[in-house]
């Protein structure tokens, strides 16, 4: 049976337990609304700037919704969140590896 009119699936990689377990502390629920995820980790961005980059994917995150309207709520997924907050972390620490590689291999 296929389904040639489904989109694939587009799955960040699991994210760590406790990011998420961390993540449902500071937020208290499986589904974050935009703006207390703004205010938390996006204080630098206003509400258009925000906006304007989840949509064009400058912050890769799905935005999910409950109800197909426009005025309904938007949220993002805490596994979503927590996935990238990992992937981010992950980055930053190859990024400083190869700084400490490149530093080394310049000093012999």
């Amino acid at each position: 049976m296929s389904h040639t009119n489904q989109n694939p699936l587009r799955l960040m990689p699991a994210p760590e337990t406790v990011t998420v377990e961390l993540l449902y502390r500071t937020f208290g629920d499986v589904l974050i609304p935009l703006e207390k995820l703004r205010l938390q980790y996006f204080r630098n961005l206003n509400e258009q700037t925000f906006a304007s980059d989840l949509d064009n994917g400058r912050i890769p995150l799905p935005v999910t919704t409950l109800k197909d309207s426009r005025k309904s709520f938007k949220y993002v997924h805490i596994r979503h969140l927590a996935s990238w907050i990992d992937i981010r972390a992950y980055s930053a620490d190859e990024e400083q590896a190869k700084k400490q590689t490149d530093s080394t291999q310049q000093n012999q």
